[in-house]
C-alpha cells in the first residue's frame, strides 16, 4: 500500500508546473558520417551536444557536451568525450554512465544523449544498390510505402518487430489497405553537405492540478512524426485520461492502429517496473517504439 501512496515528482516544479525542451537537427557529413546537433533545457540547465555518428553502424565517432547555465558538473561535461566508441543500441545507457561519472546533472546529460541516440537513428544513407533493390516502378501510394517499408526494415534488421507498423504481419497490410508514406523519400538520400536533413523539437510539461494530481503532456514534431500523448497521474500512481495524437506518422494506414492502444493505460497503477507495464501496452511488437518513448519521458519525472 505504501508503493501506491508514494508517487511524487522527483524534481521541484515552479509555481506548480515543469516545462522541459529538446531540438535537434541532423546534417549529412559525408555519405556514412552524420552531424547531430541537439540542445536540451529545463529552468535549471541549457545544455547543448555535438555528435559525429558513422552509419549504418551508428557509432559515436566524436562527442561533446556543454552546460550555459552551470548546472550540469565540470567533470561531467569533460568527461563526455568519452562516449566516443558506443553504438546506438544495447548497452549504450549503462556505457554513457561510466564514461560520465556519477555528478552533479549526470542523469539530465544522459537523457539528453538518449535523446540524441533516437535523433541519430532516424536518417537512413541507403546506399545505391539498396535503394535499386527496392525501387518502385509503380506510381501507386501504397506500392511506393511498401517499397518504403522493405528498405526500412532491410537496411535496420533490428526494426523488424520492433513496433507494430514494422511487424512481420504488418506486410500484408498492404494488400488490403491504401497506405501512404508520411515522409519525403529524400531524407534516405541525403547528399555530403547536406544540412538539417533531419529535425525533430519535443516539449514535455507537467501540471499540478492539486497536491496529489498532475496533468502531464508531451509532444514531437519531425520530419516524420507530429505525435502527442496527454495523461493524468495521480500519487497513487494511477493513470486517467490517456489520449494521444497522431497528425503525421511514417505510414499513415498503419501507424493509426497502435495509437489506438493509449487508452489502455486507464486504469493502470504505475509501479518502477513501468517501463515493463508500458511495453505490454503502448510497446512492443502491438504498440509503438515513440508512444513508449513519450510516455516514458514523463514517468522517469516521478518517483
Amino acid at each position: 500500500m505504501m508503493l501506491m501512496n508514494s508517487m511524487h515528482p522527483s524534481i521541484p516544479f515552479e509555481d506548480g508546473s515543469y516545462r522541459r525542451e529538446f531540438d535537434a537537427e541532423v546534417d549529412c557529413a559525408s555519405q556514412d558520417e552524420l552531424v547531430v546537433r541537439g540542445a536540451f533545457r529545463d529552468y535549471r540547465f541549457d545544455m547543448f551536444q555535438v555528435w559525429r555518428v558513422k552509419t549504418p553502424e551508428y557509432e559515436v565517432l566524436e562527442a561533446t557536451a556543454g552546460d550555459r547555465s552551470g548546472f550540469v558538473d565540470v567533470h561531467a561535461l569533460a568527461n563526455f568525450g568519452l562516449i566516443a566508441g558506443v553504438r546506438v543500441g544495447r548497452g549504450f545507457t549503462r556505457w554513457v554512465l561510466e564514461k560520465i561519472g556519477d555528478r552533479k546533472g549526470s542523469h539530465e546529460t544522459l537523457l539528453f544523449a538518449i535523446e540524441m541516440a533516437r535523433v541519430s537513428q532516424q536518417v537512413y544513407q541507403f546506399p545505391p544498390d539498396l535503394e535499386n533493390s527496392f525501387r518502385s516502378h509503380s506510381a501507386d501510394l501504397t506500392d511506393l510505402a511498401r517499397a518504403a517499408w522493405l528498405k526500412d526494415r532491410a537496411y535496420m534488421p533490428d526494426l523488424a518487430n520492433s513496433c507494430y507498423t514494422y511487424r512481420d504481419s504488418s506486410r500484408e497490410l498492404f494488400d488490403t489497405r491504401e497506405v501512404r508514406c508520411g515522409f519525403d523519400g529524400s531524407i534516405t538520400r541525403p547528399k555530403p553537405g547536406d544540412k538539417s536533413v533531419f529535425w525533430r523539437k519535443k516539449q514535455l510539461s507537467i501540471q499540478e492540478l492539486d497536491t496529489s494530481n498532475w496533468r502531464c503532456h508531451i509532444a514531437m514534431q519531425d520530419s516524420i512524426h507530429d505525435i502527442s500523448v496527454e495523461f493524468e497521474l495521480s500519487s497513487a500512481g494511477i493513470v486517467s485520461n490517456a489520449e494521444s495524437r497522431g497528425l503525421r506518422l511514417p505510414y499513415h494506414g498503419i501507424c493509426e492502429d497502435a495509437q489506438l492502444r493509449t487508452a489502455m493505460l486507464n486504469g493502470m497503477v504505475i509501479t518502477p517496473r513501468f517501463s515493463k507495464q508500458l511495453g505490454e501496452t503502448v510497446g512492443g511488437q502491438s504498440g509503438c517504439t515513440h508512444l513508449f518513448d513519450l510516455t516514458s519521458d514523463c514517468l522517469r519525472l516521478f518517483v
